[in-house]
């Protein structure tokens, strides 16, 4: 069963990744444990610290025909690595 779905590439996630923060989206029924050792079998890193929370889905209305549309609610979870290590297939570098 896949625990983490995708990373989240934000802004403000990108810039938590210099402190050993890294952002996911995880399933919904998928608690702290799950995710570590999801975590630890994908990239071979155990992780400090797990933190977990749930953002509401929004009502949009099509405006067409004037109905709702229910978004989903999203899972995600912080998982905090030791700082001198670091996942090569997130980290995005900005180079100036």
């Amino acid at each position: 069963m896949i625990i983490i779905k995708r990373p989240v590439v934000t802004e403000k996630a990108i810039t938590a990744q210099s402190n050993g923060k890294y952002t996911f989206i995880v399933t919904a029924k998928a608690n702290r444990n799950q995710v570590a050792a999801s975590f630890e079998e994908l990239f071979g890193i155990k992780p400090l610290k797990v933190n977990m929370l749930v953002c509401k889905g929004k009502v949009k209305t099509n405006w067409k025909t004037r109905s709702p549309i229910y978004k989903p609610n999203l899972k995600k979870a912080i998982v905090t690595i030791e700082k001198g290590q670091i996942i090569d297939l997130l980290t995005l570098k900005n180079e100036k």
